[in-house]
């Protein structure tokens, strides 16, 4: 805290002692045209005289952008303890000062995202156990792949075993992520690629099977596919086999999803079963979607039955959040033999929490919830049973 607070200090001592800047020493504002633009939206007429700045690739959006990053460096190069701020500011986002996120465990081996600066991309590691950090291997460092450092991880999926990990990558910023795979082992790159698994209109997916042959994964249209105006929707489905070509690659499900879909996956445990969560839009319902072993997909709820959460346990049931009925939240649970909504069973009530988030374990189920603001994370047995 006091590192913070004398950082605090010296930007304000720092900031108050600038002399002011003639502006005159700087461009002239660039023009910004008023190019009015009327919508409608539920009868509501909008009128916008700069939506045309929307268009990124315009020259001319391209040119007053320039302008006006021109103007603005003029006038911070002007500033005369600008080189002190700068350097201090550098010093201390350059201090190593890592940390580890998005933990994924399998047999032996904890998967982790490592930020460690001055790196510009976050690393892909295995830990032995979050206690023995010393045990850390780097599976793939992005910055190593691109010096610029523009080539990121979006996610990443171990298989079940932990031999090897499926995982998106993007450049740029762009968030269109090509699927790689990689073996945890010695962090060799296989020659598996596939194109246009991610992407910000619905984000991106996958899971393994269970052995590790294959993987379920989302992906967009490809050219010729669909109209060039819906290449990043229409999300659906496909299965991949390792060591062939992603040409070969089938439609498991999505064909009949909303061109607004968007698809989270996820496989149990023993990869017996692979569960496809679909989500109407952002801030739309959920229907769920399960694949068994003796195939093909069935689907366990639609739009219309509230089901916000569905989650693989390890007792072959599938844990869900409903607010049918409950606009906070009740907890059911469903076996896998019998995989109907109608056969789910209400283990947790509804309450005065609303819950977020639920984590079925081997002997426990964790609940978290928001309480007025406060959150809380309760304990459950597989049967409901606070513990």
């Amino acid at each position: 805290m006091v590192m913070r607070v004398n950082r605090f200090l010296f930007l304000v001592g720092a900031l108050a002692g600038l002399a002011p800047i003639e502006f005159a020493a700087v461009t002239a504002d660039p023009q910004t045209p008023k190019k009015p633009v009327s919508t409608e939206y539920h009868g509501v007429t909008v009128e916008d005289s700069y939506q045309w700045l929307e268009q990124d690739n315009d020259p001319e959006v391209k040119a007053w952008s320039d302008a006006q990053n021109q103007r603005t460096r003029q006038y911070l190069d002007r500033l005369p303890d600008r080189a002190v701020i700068a350097k201090q500011l550098t010093e201390w986002y350059a201090k190593t000062s890592p940390s580890y996120s998005s933990l994924v465990s399998r047999p032996g081996i904890l998967f982790a995202m490592k930020f460690q600066p001055p790196k510009q991309q976050q690393l892909l590691v295995t830990l032995t156990s979050a206690d023995d950090l010393k045990s850390e291997k780097v599976v793939l460092d992005p910055n190593v792949l691109d010096a610029k450092g523009t080539t990121a991880i979006d996610w990443f999926v171990p298989s079940l075993d932990g031999k090897y990990v499926a995982l998106s990558l993007s450049k740029g910023g762009s968030e269109d992520g090509t699927l790689h795979f990689y073996e945890t082992a010695t962090g060799k790159a296989l020659p598996d690629a596939i194109a246009h698994v991610q992407y910000p209109t619905a984000g991106g997916s996958a899971a393994w099977n269970a052995d590790g042959t294959g993987v379920y994964y989302t992906r967009f249209p490809r050219k010729g596919e669909r109209p060039d105006a819906d290449l990043n929707f229409y999300q659906q489905v496909y299965f991949h086999k390792i060591g062939t070509s992603d040409t070969e690659d089938t439609c498991s499900i999505g064909k009949g999803f909303p061109r607004i879909a968007e698809i989270a996956l996820e496989a149990s445990r023993d990869g017996k079963y692979i569960l496809a969560t679909v989500e109407n839009g952002d801030g739309g319902d959920f229907a769920h979607y399960l694949l068994a072993p003796d195939g093909p997909w069935k689907q366990i709820t639609q739009f219309t039955d509230e089901i916000k959460i569905a989650r693989l346990g390890r007792d072959n049931a599938l844990y869900l959040v409903s607010r049918a009925g409950a606009p906070r939240g009740k907890i059911l649970r469903l076996p896998l033999d019998v995989p109907e909504l109608k056969n789910a069973a209400e283990i947790v009530a509804a309450g005065d929490a609303v819950i977020e988030h639920i984590a079925p374990g081997s002997d426990a189920l964790f609940v978290g919830d928001l309480l007025g603001g406060p959150s809380q994370i309760r304990r459950f047995d597989l049967n409901g049973k606070n513990e």
